[in-house]
């Protein structure tokens, strides 16, 4: 065999071999799919425990919160206390106090603490809970003005006729076994002038 030859049938052996690995059929495996018999749930870390509803002590106190303003003219502003709370406004809650059959007994009045510098109200009616049957019909009234110049209570949020504690606007602080109420704004007014008869 020649050169040439050779050559020629090398190369016819190489084509050969590209045309069977060009036509050849690979074997691809199927894909592998798992069905287990069950579904698969991770191991639990932690149970929690079952929960119980809180059920308040029977000796919960009744706390009363809100703001007082006074609103003269355009402007309105806190009614601020003075330093160690000596003045400022004040507020009082009436409950009535009724016997078995429903009959007014008596009523029970408590003045709260004084505003602070913000005009903010806060007290708690110690024992006022266990002398009144329902705490709805209790209501919380403007008192006292520190200033001279904003002294009539007006009747916005009721502070004249008296905002009734519901329980809309309670909530209950456990760690100190509390109904807190909080309160719309109250406003004082400075007097109106009387206008001129002609």
């Amino acid at each position: 065999m020649t050169s040439s030859g050779t050559g020629a049938s090398f190369l016819l052996l190489l084509l050969a071999l590209v045309m069977v690995v060009a036509t050849a059929d690979y074997y691809v495996p199927p894909p592998t799919t798992h069905t287990p018999s069950e579904p698969y749930v991770p191991p639990t870390t932690f149970t929690s425990p079952v929960k119980t509803p809180y059920l308040p002590k029977p000796n919960t106190e009744i706390a009363i919160e809100g703001l007082i303003f006074c609103k003269s003219g355009n402007e309105t502003y806190p009614l601020q206390g003075a330093v160690m709370y000596l003045t400022g406004a004040k507020v009082n809650v009436v409950c009535p106090i009724v016997d078995s059959n429903g009959r007014l007994v008596a009523k029970a009045t408590l003045s709260s603490y004084p505003t602070d510098l913000k005009g903010y109200f806060y007290f708690i009616t110690y024992g006022l809970s266990h002398k009144v049957k329902s705490i709805n019909g209790c209501k919380v009234k403007l008192e006292s003005s520190p200033v001279s110049t904003c002294k009539t209570p007006t009747n916005v949020n009721k502070g004249v006729t008296g905002a009734t504690l519901s329980s809309d606007s309670s909530k209950f602080i456990s760690r100190d076994n509390l109904d807190l109420y909080t309160l719309e704004p109250f406003y004082f007014s400075s007097p109106v002038s009387p206008k001129p008869v002609y």
